[in-house]
């Protein structure tokens, strides 16, 4: 059986803020509107709550407890793009094995199926059928050390061979650490735990255990079915297996990535707007492509452009220089990139559709400024497409499946001059925030994930949206 990883974010919103605007690490930080609103706190830096700041509080309380503290709205785009970033690397199979699985059940909460590890040039790893005892340990190490080196965040991992041991295996481990269930000795791990750290457990649950003198997962564990179904309800009897480390859920693998993406760096930072719009072009084609292959459909289209690499070095150099006067809640670094996005009415992998998506964008994004880098996301994916009419009007397009071969076979070649685009495509280094990328002359990164784009950075928020509300505007 394959041993189950659980990693929780630590201080997930607060961490990415921290990363979009690093003078906030200097700062308690808020997130939930402006202590003026009616509003509640939804998440806290541990400062703050070493203040009494919590979640559910009222901000003016909140407030009133910690007045020197960064009072955030918070920018929900951000968070699901640091989550698709996370996303990408534990989905490459050198980190998490060959055959993982990956499943969010919440925006800073994930499982990993740890799968077989894969073979390095020279070793003979994962030429068994499957995972090992031991591995997720070490997976569980990698993935900490990575997510923190690249991106920035601390992680907490519970290992187990079922779900709910390693959920509270990663709950016991906060903040920063890494517990392992050896197999066998779930249930005498367990068994000394509060029952209030079970997962999923309803509201107002605890209580009840507690004054029928069930305290511990060992007094839960010892119920009869009927007696829990009295207690709990229907879920009793699963809840009672989960206090033994018993759980028989799997991880789900039908979840889809969080998005996709296409990145080039241009050779020439001065390219005019028809070898631009060429680039967007072979971009939307390739992730339709890949869209097609993978069965899954989009719905949201993003544009990257970054400017030359020349140009964003002063850009950081002001927005992280010392000296600075104290900052506002809603003060954000100068942007050095534009990104814009655009939801579509319908879910596509047309190349026509997010063609047109992506050069409509290009049309209102590029002033004739020197570009850098383009970047093409795809996201909010979902398993089913359009609703096809009854009686089609057209024969479908017989020269979809002829353009997927030219493009596997001859890449970027095919409709892109390359005096513009280089023709490299290997991974280039990642950074996360305010953390510079390693320097590359040029690469071409194709990505289950991305939540990035240029060096892999995450920048400054300037939301907007035009009147439908479907067309935003972000920078960083």
């Amino acid at each position: 059986m394959p041993e189950i990883i659980h990693v929780d974010l630590d201080g997930f919103f607060v961490a990415v803020e921290r990363q979009l605007d690093p003078r906030l690490a200097s700062r308690p930080v808020v997130i939930g509107g402006q202590p003026s609103t009616h509003g509640v706190v939804v998440a806290a830096c541990a400062e703050a709550t070493r203040r009494g700041v919590h979640p559910g509080l009222s901000l003016a309380i909140a407030a009133a407890r910690c007045p020197d503290a960064a009072f955030l709205d918070g920018a929900v785009e951000r968070y699901l793009e640091a989550s698709a970033a996370v996303d990408e690397i534990l989905r490459d199979p050198h980190m998490t094995g060959a055959g993982a699985a990956v499943e969010w059940t919440a925006i800073d909460s994930l499982f990993i199926e740890v799968g077989a590890p894969v073979a390095s040039a020279g070793s003979t790893a994962g030429a068994g059928p499957g995972a090992g005892t031991g591995d997720g340990l070490r997976v569980a190490e990698r993935v900490r050390q990575r997510l923190l080196r690249e991106l920035g965040f601390d992680v907490s991992c519970g290992i187990a061979r079922s779900r709910a041991a390693a959920q509270i295996a990663s709950r016991i481990s906060r903040p920063r650490g890494v517990l392992y269930a050896m197999p066998g000795y779930e249930a005498r791990l367990l068994a000394s735990l509060d029952v209030g750290l079970l997962p999923d457990l309803p509201a107002g649950a605890r209580q009840r255990l507690v004054m029928e003198s069930i305290m511990t997962l060992g007094d839960l564990s010892a119920l009869s079915d009927e007696r829990a179904k009295a207690l709990l309800g229907t879920r009793g009897p699963s809840f009672v297996r989960w206090a033994k480390g018993e759980d028989t859920r799997p991880v789900d693998r039908s979840q889809p990535p969080r998005s996709i993406a296409r990145e080039v760096t241009l050779t020439h930072p001065l390219a005019p707007e028809a070898e631009l719009a060429e680039v967007v072009r072979h971009l939307a084609d390739v992730l339709a492509m890949r869209l097609r292959s993978m069965g899954w459909f989009a719905r949201t289209v993003t544009l990257r452009v970054r400017p030359p690499a020349a140009a964003e070095a002063p850009a950081q150099g002001t927005g992280t220089a010392e000296g600075v006067a104290p900052i506002l809640a809603t003060t954000r670094p100068q942007p050095n990139r534009l990104v814009r996005s655009i939801t579509l009415r319908e879910a596509t992998a047309l190349e026509e559709d997010l063609r047109a998506a992506a050069a409509s964008l290009l049309k209102v994004m590029w002033r004739r400024q020197p570009v850098g880098g383009i970047g093409l996301v795809l996201s909010n994916l979902q398993p089913t497409g359009p609703q096809m009419p009854l009686f089609p009007l057209v024969k479908p397009d017989s020269h979809s499946a002829t353009a997927d071969v030219l493009r596997v076979r001859c890449g970027l070649r095919v409709l892109v001059d390359q005096r513009y685009v280089s023709p490299s495509y290997g991974y280039g280094g990642r950074r996360y925030g305010g953390r510079q990328a390693a320097a590359s002359s040029a690469r071409s990164t194709d990505r289950h994930v991305s939540g990035r784009s240029g060096s892999g950075r995450l920048g400054a928020r300037q939301g907007g949206a035009d009147a439908g509300g479907v067309l935003r505007r972000r920078t960083g």
